[in-house]
């Protein structure tokens, strides 16, 4: 049996047919090569859009931790204010933070014509080789609000604001002070 398919192969290849059968088939194999480099690959696209949805998550993670830290910070120290009594504090971040990277700056001068170029720092350690950290910017205080027993009192409100003013760097009207509900 297998002889015959080989005999019937053998035999459709021979003369001008078979040659031009023969570069037919090489001729597609190769395309075939060639389109399935152009094909995404599934396994790429979905560790791809997994990374991304992790960055994002790990951002967002970030944003609330940093957040979160700032509220118990002010809520700490705004309860020791003269009249504050107990409070609540909320705030919004606006942006997320921002690292800035170390560079340094070539200049290469040829005839008539200054051509700088800047280029990263790069440190070596133990962990390997890594871009230098010049300094992490926190994200921008959106707005606060604070919400404390003492609030129905204007100087306390005063006090309040200015407090949180000063901690925070942000205008009074990005702040609202409210007492709370009896």
């Amino acid at each position: 049996m297998w002889k015959k398919l080989l005999e019937q192969l053998k035999g459709s290849f021979k003369g001008e047919k078979g040659v031009r059968l023969v570069v037919i088939l090489g001729v597609a194999g190769l395309a075939l090569i060639l389109l399935s480099g152009f094909l995404p690959e599934k396994e790429k696209q979905v560790a791809e859009s997994t990374a991304a949805e992790s960055s994002a998550s790990d951002v967002s993670a970030e944003l609330q931790a940093y957040c979160h830290a700032l509220e118990e910070r002010l809520v700490t120290i705004l309860e020791q204010v003269d009249g504050v009594g107990h409070c609540q504090v909320m705030l919004t971040a606006t942006g997320t933070a921002e690292t800035v990277y170390a560079q340094d700056e070539e200049e290469d001068q040829a005839d008539s014509r200054t051509q700088s170029q800047r280029k990263c720092v790069i440190v070596s350690d133990s962990e390997g080789e890594r871009p230098l950290v010049q300094q992490i910017v926190s994200p921008e205080i959106g707005g606060v609000i604070v919400v404390c027993s003492g609030a129905s009192s204007s100087v306390v409100q005063e006090r309040v604001t200015n407090a949180v003013q000063a901690v925070l760097d942000i205008p009074a009207s990005r702040i609202c002070v409210v007492p709370t509900q009896k």
